[in-house]
């Protein structure tokens, strides 16, 4: 019987011996390989032997140049994967500040929490009026605009010459045209189109009016999420480069921190963008004089045959009087280029005359 327990004890001791070796091992080689196993940013390891890079910096060199790709999620933990294959557990982290979605764990009792939402409207008008005074009009705009804390964007006044339309042949008229296009607070838009449409007296003379309105809240609250998550993972890229040691890794996260900071320049410029549209409302007004009216002509009354046989010739009287007239005054200046030269000639023939008869007197 002893014979029989003995060599069964010293196979149990044997099996409880490997047993606590192979636990040993597996405690061993799943320890953090910066516990002081791996020594440097690149590690060498106790026998000498050079250790490759940390997963981080594995993970980015597995990557291509857009650094888009998702690692694995592991077990044991709700792990999120950004974008650039950063593995985060904190959830606010990855994906900005949770507390603005939905309540912690203190309110889970206290009933589901109304998240308030600020709405982002673009609101635009193109207003046209007709007025008696055109800088008048763009006098009393600026003045509104300046009491409601805005301004002009732009104004320019205009000069056409216009003949009357019913008679093209007398002197043009004026015709002046304003364009205006302010910029106000959104809170004000309502009172200062009221005080547009006050600047004329009659509502006819509002000749047209178009009001537009975008809503831009959902793009709003999108780039800002963006915005969040590229800045935790640069936060994260600055972290890497403060641990890098080689010369490649330092290469490798300031370039994908380059990429980066350029995206959030172009949301942080997006963002900017519509909190100018936004928190600004855009009124355009035309004004224009009132056209020119046209009375109707009457037709005159037709005449009978004898009438207008006395027409025709009494304009036809009218037409030889007015030629024999130009021909008289025609006649009275040729005749006066005549005279000039006929008594130039017959001054030289007296003188010549005279002398003649001078010299047979004498002889």
């Amino acid at each position: 019987m002893r014979k029989r327990i003995l060599p069964l004890a010293g196979l149990l001791a044997l099996v409880l011996a490997v047993g606590l070796l192979v636990s040993q091992l597996s405690d061993g080689t799943s320890a953090d390989p910066t516990d002081g196993t791996t020594l440097g940013f690149l590690g060498v390891n106790d026998g000498g032997d050079i250790e490759q890079s940390p997963p981080e910096f594995r993970a980015l060199d597995a990557k291509g140049e857009d650094g888009y790709e998702s690692g694995p999620q592991t077990g044991g933990g709700s792990v999120t994967t950004n974008s650039y294959g950063f593995d985060s557990a904190d959830a606010g982290l990855a994906g900005g500040s949770a507390g603005s979605v939905g309540g912690g764990p203190d309110s889970a009792g206290a009933g589901a929490q109304t998240l308030v939402i600020d709405r982002k409207i673009i609101r635009t008008a193109t207003i046209e009026l007709t007025v008696d005074d055109v800088p008048g009009a763009v006098q009393r705009i600026e003045t509104a605009t300046a009491a409601a804390g805005g301004f002009v964007a732009s104004s320019s006044i205009t000069i056409e010459q216009q003949p009357p339309p019913d008679d093209p042949e007398e002197e043009q008229e004026i015709r002046q045209r304003g364009t205006i296009t302010i910029r106000v607070p959104a809170e004000s838009y309502a009172s200062v189109m009221s005080t547009l449409r006050g600047i004329v007296d009659d509502p006819r003379d509002i000749t047209s009016l178009t009001e537009d309105t975008s809503e831009v809240t959902e793009e709003y609250s999108d780039l800002q999420a963006r915005l969040r998550n590229l800045e935790a993972t640069e936060v994260q890229y600055l972290e890497l480069l403060a641990r890098a040691e080689s010369i490649n890794d330092v290469l490798l996260v300031q370039d994908r921190l380059n990429s980066v900071r350029l995206e959030i320049e172009q949301v942080q410029g997006r963002i900017q963008l519509l909190d100018d549209l936004t928190s600004m409302a855009t009124i355009t007004t035309f004004l224009s004089l009132p056209p020119i009216v046209v009375l109707p002509v009457e037709p005159e009354p037709e005449l009978s045959w004898a009438a207008e046989a006395w027409e025709n010739a009494w304009n036809a009287s009218e037409d030889a009087l007015e030629t024999l007239g130009v021909a008289a005054i025609t006649g009275g200046v040729v005749l006066v280029w005549l005279l000039i030269p006929g008594a130039l000639v017959l001054g030289g023939w007296w003188v010549v005359t005279s002398r003649r008869r001078t010299g047979d007197t004498a002889a």
